[in-house]
């Protein structure tokens, strides 16, 4: 198994229309985002406005939930969504989707490729996770947290991005945590 830690230091902030997105990862790590030739990606936006269109991502599958302030989602032409902290929207890139948020929101994305397999899951303190063999994942946390990976205990930042890649079935807990953890899935073909 192979682990790295990405602090919020070596992350890559750029500007969009409606704000700053935070690019925590990018794989493969040679992929361009603007040029749309990644496998996936983990991004965290912040907003000036509180109305956005979400950018056409034809051929990839989403997963956006909110970190902090109030989040909903309109995907035109087939239903409304009101997102509380932490819960989990997940639909086509292809969709004409736009979004209502206060100014104090950040939300938390992950983009898919289609056809390649992969979840999100949303953990907090006590709970047990088995990792499947031959995956790559993704733990964050907005607040420090202690994960255990077959009981040897890790303490990771806040809003740093701790990443695994799995060779084997791997047990993890969450020891310690003051805030939801998120893990990503992405299944290494």
């Amino acid at each position: 198994m192979k682990e790295k830690i990405i602090n919020k230091e070596d992350f890559v902030t750029t500007k969009w229309a409606g704000g700053e997105t935070t690019q925590l990862v990018i794989y493969p790590e040679d992929a361009v985002f603007s040029e749309k030739d990644f496998l996936w990606r983990i991004s965290s936006a912040t907003f000036t406005s509180t109305e956005s269109k979400f950018s056409d991502f034809t051929n990839y599958q989403r997963y956006i939930l909110p970190l902090e302030g109030k989040l909903s989602v309109y995907h035109e032409g087939l239903y409304n969504r009101e997102l509380n902290k932490y819960e989990v929207e997940y639909f086509d890139g292809s969709w004409s989707t736009f979004s209502k948020n206060t100014l104090d929101c950040r939300d938390y994305n992950f983009i898919i490729k289609g056809g390649n397999i992969a979840k999100m899951q949303i953990l907090k303190e006590e709970d047990k996770y088995l990792l499947k063999k031959s995956e790559i994942v993704t733990v964050f946390s907005m607040d420090d947290f202690v994960i255990n990976i077959d009981d040897k205990r890790r303490n990771i930042d806040g809003f740093s991005l701790f990443i695994l890649e799995t060779d084997d079935e791997e047990k993890i807990s969450i020891t310690r945590a003051d805030s939801a953890v998120i893990i990503t899935e992405f299944l290494i073909k």
